[in-house]
């Protein structure tokens, strides 16, 4: 199985990821607090600072099709993702190829870096028993801390 590898936005590129199967964390930046209805969700408010997303893409077209539909702004709401990263800039993506889903433990593993809040709880984990897969942070959350914090859950 491969690491996560950590990428920042390639805006125009053809593809942020491979053409593959595997999860992903999204690292976004919220300018400003905003109140934004979530789908069924109902009305949060999100503090100014840092989210991080962990998600899946084993689907056709895999890490490459959802990287890029999560780059779009010009897209219906889908997900619970779509309703933040309508207000929220896209500052850096991490990844890795493997056909299993490793959402679940990406979120644990973001959860457990220090400094981490949940903002929402069941966010983007409708499809699992997970607390949430979105987590807050007031500073930019860094890829090592990640990967440390993976490591101690002995991913």
């Amino acid at each position: 199985m491969e690491q996560p590898e950590s990428r920042l936005p390639e805006w125009g590129a053809s593809e942020l990821a491979p053409a593959e199967p595997g999860s992903y964390v999204l690292v976004m930046r919220l300018e400003k607090p905003v109140k934004i209805t979530v789908g069924r969700l109902g009305t949060w408010e999100f503090e100014a600072g840092y989210y991080a997303y962990a998600g899946s893409a084993l689907g056709p077209g895999g890490l490459a099709a959802r990287l890029s539909y999560h780059a779009r702004t010009d897209k219906l709401m889908q997900w619970h993702i779509d309703y933040l990263l309508a207000h929220a800039e896209l500052v850096e993506i991490w990844y890795a190829v493997d056909k299993k889903r490793k959402e679940c433990i990406w979120a644990s593993a973001l959860r457990a870096i220090p400094g981490s809040k949940v903002p929402v709880p069941s966010f983007g984990a409708s499809d699992c028993r997970c607390l949430t897969h979105l987590v807050y942070f007031s500073e930019q959350p860094t890829f090592a801390s990640f990967a440390r914090a993976l490591s101690d859950l002995e991913f």
